[in-house]
């Protein structure tokens, strides 16, 4: 049963991110990949405060916890703040074809480092998941996608390795010590954005000013719609995932938004290629076999 929560988890995870990936990019040419990292962590940070407080549970400093807000320097100020970057370089085909390096990366981690392995069904419906996932974004790429470039490229890489790693240790401590999900994705997010919060404030004079003054410029409603899908709910899925499944498995369904993008091409009344759907189709294997 644990398993099942963890799988319907990080899928519902993936959609939310599907749809805040749309509203990152639009709202993504206002501020920098930093600014624009501070800006989630900012608003989603006292939303996981709240939600922890409604639920009644308790947290208490301990080792587990000093990993949590590692790993949320790691994948959060690191890793999403690299991932910003790239999706400025490169837009977002090219920096969703980067994220693919994480799946085998944590699950190699978590293989090496907590000798967790996936078993052979696991490793199956993993590789059937991702190549159909693969087989949908590999798609010719539209025309205007920005050119490949190294920077680009390494920053991508370098969000996969962070978001890999950050992952996996969060999944050391959830296997090891009672910490709730909610708390745990409040601290990672926490420290990731305080840290974040001194680098902006160091980078330049009356950086803060300048953040709140593009905010005002724009319509916050894309933005806010995805801090609230694309953080707030989705770090905190993704945590409830890792409690209960290898973080390999995690990264892989979570590697599946792409495909919740079909549907709602279809509501936007947009045309679907037969291999979206055949891709689809065979990520629908896939993620049915980790429900065997």
């Amino acid at each position: 049963m644990s398993e099942m929560i963890g799988q319907f988890a990080a899928l519902l995870a993936a959609s939310f991110w599907a749809v805040a990936t749309l509203l990152y990019h639009r709202a993504g040419s206002h501020f920098s990949p930093l600014q624009m990292n501070l800006v989630k962590g900012v608003i989603a940070t006292p939303l996981l405060f709240l939600v922890s407080l409604l639920l009644g549970t308790s947290l208490q400093l301990s080792a587990g916890v000093v990993i949590l807000a590692l790993s949320g320097v790691i994948g959060i100020t690191i890793g999403d703040s690299c991932h910003f970057a790239t999706l400025r370089r490169l837009g977002p085909w090219h920096a969703m074809l980067l994220e693919y390096l994480a799946p085998p990366l944590a699950a190699f981690m978590a293989w090496v480092f907590l000798s967790d392995r996936l078993s052979i069904i696991e490793i199956t419906g993993a590789v059937v998941t991702l190549s159909g996932v693969l087989f949908v974004v590999t798609e010719k790429a539209p025309d205007n996608q920005p050119a490949l470039s190294l920077s680009g490229i390494l920053f991508g890489s370098g969000a996969a390795l962070c978001q890999a790693t950050g992952l996996v240790m969060a999944f050391s401590v959830l296997q090891t010590e009672s910490i709730h999900a909610i708390d745990a994705a409040f601290v990672r997010l926490a420290a990731g954005s305080v840290l974040l919060a001194v680098i902006v404030g160091l980078s330049k004079r009356n950086a803060y000013a300048a953040i709140i003054r593009q905010f005002k410029s724009i319509n916050p409603l894309p933005l806010l719609g995805a801090i609230v899908f694309g953080t707030f709910l989705a770090i905190w899925l993704q945590q409830v995932s890792i409690a209960n499944i290898n973080p390999g498995l995690t990264q892989t369904l979570l590697s599946t938004a792409p495909l919740f993008l079909i549907p709602i091409s279809l509501l936007k009344k947009q045309k679907i290629t037969p291999r979206s759907v055949i891709g689809a189709c065979i990520s629908l294997g896939g993620i049915g076999i980790l429900f065997l």
